[in-house]
């Protein structure tokens, strides 16, 4: 534990003498600071305005149940477990914000395109952490659909582990969180299937910006 520990500092302290990397991390924790910021206001906007219900074959076949418990293990556990292999590799990191930033604005303005209500049968999905931060107490939030939110997180988690045999699991654990979102009905199909592209445009989009 000592050992890793010295090793973030020795490497964080590194990458801190570069002012080109130290100026795009501030910049990355203020973009990031702003969507707490605004995010309840936009989602609940979101909430309340009308959509349409897609026709969804594959959810139609599929009853309804909460699988809660298991989809938060799996992104939670998924995501810090990440963030612990990562922190060692300043400029890895910097680029794995950068690109949750990136794909995050995409989301945002994705949603707002993409006006869609809930697909029938939708058990509620409350994610203490996302009510937290981004979209507040005052009311359910089911309408942020376009795309998947917790598909392209685990999507970043498969692309920024370092070793091939984690990606693999996460990659397993991504399939097992799709399985466990439709069930729940909390996503139409199309917006799992999309949420990896705009993570991967989001990735080459962030590998451009710190260039």
């Amino acid at each position: 534990m000592k050992g890793f520990e010295q090793s973030i500092e020795q490497n964080w302290t590194a990458a801190w003498q570069d002012s080109r990397f130290r100026w795009q991390l501030i910049l990355a924790i203020a973009v990031f600071a702003i969507f707490p910021w605004k995010a309840d206001d936009y989602f609940q906007w979101i909430q309340q305005r009308e959509g349409i219900v897609m026709q969804d074959i594959i959810l139609a076949n599929i009853p309804a149940k909460n699988v809660s418990i298991p989809i938060f293990a799996i992104i939670y556990f998924s995501v810090v477990y990440l963030i612990v292999r990562i922190i060692r590799q300043p400029k890895h990191f910097l680029w794995f914000a950068w690109a949750f930033n990136v794909e995050t604005i995409i989301r945002f303005a994705s949603i707002y395109w993409v006006a869609l209500n809930p697909p029938e049968g939708l058990v509620d999905l409350h994610d203490p952490i996302a009510e937290l931060f981004i979209y507040g107490e005052n009311l359910a939030i089911t309408k942020d659909l376009f795309f998947s939110g917790h598909t392209a997180t685990m999507v970043f988690v498969c692309y920024f582990l370092p070793q091939a045999k984690e990606r693999k699991i996460a990659i397993a654990l991504t399939i097992v969180l799709v399985i466990l979102l439709l069930i729940q009905h909390v996503h139409y199909s199309l917006d799992i299937v999309a949420a990896p592209i705009a993570s991967w445009v989001a990735i080459r989009i962030a590998k451009a910006l710190l260039r």
